[in-house]
């Protein structure tokens, strides 16, 4: 296994639409890798996925003793072993090496090293997220807000992407991302939530992609419901007017809530967790050809339930 980091700044500056602001680059880079020195071609591509916030792993709290990161690592090793995907895209991971200690049948692993911007809690550990898969992938890359200016509308953390490709030159995109959570109020949220979606755009402009032509799936903690009624931002809206599909959209409330009630009453139970397919993907897989569910078999330990999609 080899570890690797890289990552690049850039200062230029892109553009949104026609008659946009501009927007400045992010940073554009490499996550922290653990990859076989070796790999085989990838047979087909892969079809079981889940997504799930593991909350601050490990321990479930920013800086945990060393008894909740054990008791932590071992539920989530056991949650991970029990739904067995072929690829996890996952969120809050703020130790690499304890998240490849537990998952070491996942020989592909990818962990942002995203950081913390002046206008967040510095103090705080950066909330990562990370795709690990049991099949091989082409490339895997890391975009990063951190270095954005500091505005009202400045997206957090950032997003990684990874390229499959199979030995018959079939080509899948996935994307998993963290999203603004809503503390510091809905409205000021929503708009860093939105132009994180911008600035996957921008990505999907850089690397040439079309969604109406390509297989491409976008998944994590969008922090924004698409059932409960005060949510009205178009951060995920606008994709679906795009074509974009859910892959939950016919799980019925609430089980298809993945965050789990409060005992405090500082949240509403919720569908903050997506996994949103292309019009692409449903062209050529169709979007009713799946297996989708939220994950509440035992005691998950999380503050969010995994969600899972297997193709038929």
């Amino acid at each position: 296994m080899k570890k690797v980091i890289l990552g690049l700044g850039l200062g230029l500056w892109s553009w949104i639409g026609l008659g946009a602001l501009p927007l400045a680059e992010p940073i554009l880079g490499q996550p922290t890798l653990q990859v076989p020195k070796k790999a085989s071609l990838l047979g087909s591509l892969p079809r079981d996925w889940v997504t799930w916030n593991l909350q601050w792993f490990p321990g479930q709290v920013p800086y945990a003793k060393a008894e909740p990161r054990k008791l932590h690592e071992e539920a989530v090793r056991a949650t991970i072993g029990k739904i067995a995907p072929q690829v996890a895209l996952l969120q809050e991971v703020v130790d690499a090496n304890a998240l490849e200690r537990v998952t070491p049948e996942y020989r592909w692993q990818a962990v942002s090293n995203f950081q913390r911007a002046k206008d967040e809690e510095v103090k705080l550990p950066p909330q990562n997220v990370a795709i690990l898969s049991r099949v091989p992938w082409q490339e895997v890359w890391e975009v990063d807000f951190h270095g954005l200016p500091i505005t009202p509308d400045r997206p957090v953390r950032g997003f990684l992407g990874a390229l499959f490709v199979d030995k018959n030159g079939n080509r899948l995109t996935a994307y998993v991302v963290h999203l603004k959570s809503n503390r510091g109020g809905r409205d000021a949220s929503s708009v860093r939530r939105e132009r994180a979606i911008d600035y996957l755009r921008w990505d999907w402009r850089r690397r040439g992609l079309d969604p109406q032509k390509e297989v491409m799936l976008l998944a994590g903690d969008f922090n924004c419901s698409l059932r409960n009624p005060d949510f009205t931002e178009d951060t995920v809206r606008k994709l679906l007017q795009e074509g974009w599909k859910v892959a939950e959209e016919k799980v019925p409330w609430p089980a298809v809530a993945t965050v789990k009630p409060d005992s405090a009453g500082r949240y509403a139970v919720a569908d903050f967790d997506h996994i949103l397919l292309s019009p692409g993907w449903v062209k050529k897989y169709g979007a009713g050809k799946m297996e989708v569910g939220v994950w509440r078999n035992g005691e998950v330990p999380s503050d969010h339930f995994p969600l899972e999609m297997r193709l038929r």
